[in-house]
């Protein structure tokens, strides 16, 4: 054990981080103090090792080389218990001579039981600042704050925006003066974008047909590793249909679901759907979106809206919204939202629908691909005046795909500029 280990961790200094495109990251949002575990939670393939690179040379400006190091608990060579991470540290002070104050990335380390206890111990003994990051639920936002019990600070890591995806693509970010030039090649890889979605994986892959083998193994492994062997599900074809209706519905109502499924022929309660929604939330593979209302238990049983992790899932695996456009720019447009930390509500009235309402704002957003018909737009607006009137909130926005201008308060805002630009 202790030989494999100490190969691993030479490799690590031999090879060092792979060439990389950077992310968006605030890295001055990682205290010295007080001292935290500093933990990337996320779905599957969305960066969370790349950002952890990233770190890692940003760090190496101001810390030698020996003592920052990083380990993958997937890798074979390793085994996968405790004595694994108990060794980690006398090895490396064996190997490397030092005494100093080390510097842990460990990725995948859900992977080791009981590693929370040990991130405790060494986190308090003060022998290491700590970074996880991992791919199952144990290290969702949710669970980090029970196991960790206050030590630690987490971030979400979602897959590209779309600042990050021109990156990808090679396409700088056009000013005022050279904007109208710029501007349908802009459009267009918006619209790869909100199609496509931002996998890093997928973004670099230029055939639409090796995206979709991409999404499909993404899809089969997420379900297979963060859902039906974390949470030991003894019937994953029950999951598979309950995730088939999740991914061609606007809104999710456990009671509909249960009818339709057992129609079906599968003998399901509605706790267990509740189960299924609660785990696949905590694997960062949707959202549910609750309806705004003082009232609690409203908010629990109206039927959720329901948002998906990338816009690739719903192109290639949704039948009902691969080809609806504005429901691609609406799960764009929420992912965008969470990023920044919104709290995210929708607003729902026998005569109207807003799609998002965000209390802390106090700001209403509605999205609509298309607003040049005078029919859709008058719509549109009818619903948000009607919202304003109920709330009593004046920030109201209708995000389009192309069209700017302000109609009695009422900000018509295209997508791109909502992505790219931080007020809104």
């Amino acid at each position: 054990m202790k030989e494999s280990l100490a190969r691993v961790l030479t490799e690590w200094q031999e090879t060092w981080t792979p060439e990389l495109i950077e992310r968006d990251f605030d890295f001055s949002l990682i205290p010295e103090k007080p001292r935290k575990v500093v933990t990337f939670a996320g779905c599957r393939r969305t960066g969370k090792t790349y950002l952890m690179f990233q770190l890692i040379n940003e760090l190496s400006k101001k810390v030698p080389k020996e003592r920052i190091f990083y380990i993958n608990f997937e890798d074979e060579r390793l085994e996968k218990n405790i004595s694994t991470l108990t060794g980690l540290i006398p090895t490396i002070e064996e190997l490397f001579g030092t005494s100093a104050e080390l510097y842990l990335f460990l990725d995948e380390i859900q992977n080791v039981e009981g590693w929370d206890s040990w991130v405790r111990r060494v986190h308090d003994s003060g022998k290491a600042k700590l970074f996880l990051s991992g791919s199952s639920s144990k290290l969702s936002s949710r669970e980090i704050p029970t196991s960790l019990r206050g030590r630690a600070l987490t971030f979400e890591v979602f897959p590209l925006s779309f600042r990050e995806f021109l990156r990808f693509k090679g396409f700088e970010v056009p000013s005022r003066v050279e904007f109208s030039s710029k501007k349908p090649r802009l459009l267009n890889l918006l619209r790869e974008y909100v199609t496509y979605g931002g996998f890093p994986e997928v973004v670099l892959a230029d055939d639409p047909r090796v995206k979709r083998l991409i999404v499909t193994d993404y899809f089969n492994t997420i379900i297979a590793l963060d859902v039906v062997e974390r949470y030991s599900l003894r019937n994953p074809e029950e999951l598979r249909a309950f995730l088939r209706l999740a991914l061609n519905s606007e809104y999710l109502s456990l009671s509909k679901m249960e009818r339709t499924l057992k129609s079906l022929g599968y003998r399901i309660s509605r706790l267990t759907l509740a189960n299924y929604l609660r785990y696949l939330s905590e694997s960062y593979f949707l959202f549910p979106v609750e309806v705004l209302s003082p009232k609690v238990r409203l908010r629990i049983g109206h039927p959720k809206k329901v948002y998906f992790v990338d816009n690739s899932f719903l192109t290639f695996l949704s039948v009902k919204f691969s080809e609806n456009f504005g429901r691609l720019m609406e799960n764009t447009v929420f992912l965008e939202l969470r990023r920044k930390g919104e709290e995210i509500n929708y607003l729902l009235n026998e005569n109207w629908e807003i799609d998002f309402a965000l209390p802390e704002k106090e700001t209403l957003i509605q999205v609509s691909y298309d607003l040049s018909d005078p029919e859709t737009l008058g719509r549109e607006l009818k619903a948000v005046k009607a919202a304003r009137r109920e709330t009593g909130w004046k920030k109201a926005y209708v995000i389009n795909w192309d069209i700017e201008k302000e109609v009695d308060g009422i900000k018509l805002i295209p997508l791109w500029r909502f992505l790219l630009e931080e007020d809104y």
